[in-house]
């Protein structure tokens, strides 16, 4: 009966143990407390791949009042207004005159611009774009 009871007060102290612990890491309990968002989940509230520290949607509304920024490519306002499939090869090639000669970091920031500056990109160069973005 005595090692019954040595069990039984191991077992008690062991929960005790575990319920501080639960307590302190601010894990949801069944009273309904929610977990503290953590700065990723702040970052990612909408459905998004995941590779990306934030996510681009995300980023989007983030600097959605700021206003266009250029990265050397003043020519292409030309295009404003022009659909995305309206473009020449010789036009195409000015795009990737601009596109490859931007850094990793100015990709997204560039394509803000382009949408605020009312310019469409070309279905081929938005391809293009995101193979960069995403390698």
């Amino acid at each position: 009966m005595i090692p019954a009871l040595y069990i039984f007060i191991a077992m008690v102290v062991i929960g005790v143990i575990l319920y501080i612990h639960d307590r302190l890491t601010n894990k949801p309990s069944e009273t309904g407390d929610e977990m503290p968002q953590t700065a990723e989940q702040e970052d990612c509230n909408d459905e998004c791949c995941g590779t990306h520290d934030v996510c681009p949607s995300e980023m989007m509304l983030k600097h959605f009042n700021d206003p266009a920024q250029y990265y050397d490519d003043e020519e292409l306002d030309a295009f404003k207004g022009r659909n995305a499939n309206e473009y020449s090869n010789d036009e195409l090639e000015q795009w990737r005159d601009v596109l490859y000669t931007l850094h990793h970091d100015e990709l997204m920031p560039w394509e803000r611009s382009i949408k605020k500056r009312g310019i469409q990109l070309p279905d081929v160069i938005k391809e293009e774009l995101l193979s960069l973005y995403i390698s």
